[in-house]
């Protein structure tokens, strides 16, 4: 079964961004290079332990659904990065996960009919 927090992000649609596009980049940085990637919808990773003189909150743009993510440091943006390419919802696999639900219940499978039978059905 999977985890409770898991069930949340990764059975949802997930968007799709290209991920041989991707721009990491100092927390706090905003310049031309973020306000495109932010237009044409390229994924943005900031990180916090590259230290800078600019303090903006990269988070109050209007970022699409999984455009944005801030991490504190560069592993962590290889990890994004390899997750996106994988298909995985960072989200899904982020710490704390949510309280786990153990269920002892069996799943009562239902049998779907094969092709053939739902032509001789017709």
């Amino acid at each position: 079964m999977f985890h409770a927090a898991s069930q949340k992000t990764a059975l949802r649609p997930i968007p799709i961004f290209s991920c041989d596009k991707a721009l990491v980049i100092p927390d706090g940085c905003l310049g031309l290079p973020t306000l495109a990637a932010l237009e044409q919808g390229i994924v943005v990773i900031a990180v916090r332990e590259n230290r800078n003189v600019m303090k903006n909150d990269l988070s109050l743009l209007p970022w699409k659904e999984g455009q944005f993510h801030r991490v504190e440091n560069y592993w962590e943006a290889a990890g994004i990065i390899a997750a996106l390419r994988a298909g995985i919802a960072p989200d899904s696999v982020r710490r704390p996960l949510g309280h786990t639900r153990v269920s002892t219940e069996r799943m009562v499978q239902v049998a779907q009919p094969s092709v053939e039978q739902e032509n001789t059905t017709r």
